[in-house]
């Protein structure tokens, strides 16, 4: 049990890791570890499933957290040195795992999708590629002195970090980088000052609330997809996958600049490729062990 513990906790820090690199999502290694079906369903049902899923969900939880810190505190001299590269490293790699998903998509089917497959589909990648219009800001809001407007929007803000994490695809960094959070966000978590923790510490509790909510709330929504519509649901999962392929590609190409980055680029898409490989064959295997350990699961989703 140990064992399958630290699996699912390294797993969980990996989900953490890339939900707060700008672009990335922890929402698609989720789905390529074959932990995120289970997960909407213990969230989905709190009662009747989460309960009794703890062994799972507490490493997986602790891990993602975990990755989420260490994430912040080395983040920003990985984002002000390598920024275009480590984008590029991240198109490779989430490139990579969409064979994956298209599998889990078709099950044991004849692999060929019906129309509403590809129009979950197109609706999918339409909604990443809306991404590259909207314009992100550097300005900083304050985390301090709020009002009762500020707390409503900062409520919203936890909902949106939570949408980011229920739906694979969606970059919870780029939507908080959208909206001017990302910065102040990292400043807080990244630093570990104890002293601009507890300043800030009061914006926290409406962001902490309108994740827990919009988890479950979402989770409920996106459950039921799962269980009436589970190929269509996955095919938009794809869409979105290879519509975040291309935004980050695209955000990273204007971010290119001189010989030495466009290397280094080369070497990140490389790395990531060669990393995707290995991921996949981890991940294929770390799958098979979460779906046989589920509970009530006879082996097959």
């Amino acid at each position: 049990m140990v064992g399958r513990s630290l699996k699912d906790f390294l797993v969980g820090a990996l989900v953490g890791i890339m939900s707060m690199m700008p672009g990335a999502s922890g929402g698609i290694i989720a789905v390529v570890f074959g932990i995120y079906e289970r997960l909407i369903a213990d969230l989905a049902d709190i009662r009747g499933r989460l309960f009794k899923d703890l062994r799972f969900i507490i490493p997986v939880g602790i891990g993602i957290v975990v990755g989420l810190l260490v994430c912040a505190v080395g983040i920003d001299a990985l984002l002000q040195n390598w920024e275009v590269p480590m984008m590029f490293f991240f198109a490779a790699l989430i490139l990579y795992q969409m064979p994956d998903i298209r599998d889990m998509a078709n099950g044991e089917g004849d692999g060929r999708p019906t129309t509403w497959n590809i129009v979950a589909c197109v609706v999918g990648f339409l909604v990443m590629v809306a991404f590259l219009f909207i314009g992100s800001t550097d300005s900083d809001i304050s985390l301090i002195e709020l009002d009762m407007v500020d707390i409503v929007l900062l409520f919203v803000v936890g909902v949106v970090i939570a949408l980011s994490k229920i739906v694979p695809g969606l970059s919870g960094a780029a939507i908080l980088l959208a909206i001017g959070l990302y910065t102040p966000l990292m400043d807080l978590v990244g630093g570990l000052d104890m002293s601009v923790i507890l300043e800030r510490a009061v914006a926290l509790v409406p962001i902490a609330l309108g994740v827990v909510i919009g988890a479950i709330g979402l989770a409920k929504v996106v459950n039921h997809f799962m269980t009436n519509n589970r190929r269509s649901t996955y095919y938009c999962i794809l869409g979105m996958t290879a519509g975040s392929v291309v935004t980050v590609t695209v955000q990273a190409l204007q971010g290119l600049d001189g010989m030495t980055m466009a290397a280094a680029s080369i070497v990140g898409v490389l790395i990531g490729l060669a990393f995707g490989y290995v991921l996949r064959k981890v991940s294929v295997k770390y799958a098979r062990e979460t779906i046989s350990t589920e509970p009530g699961s006879t082996g097959d989703l």
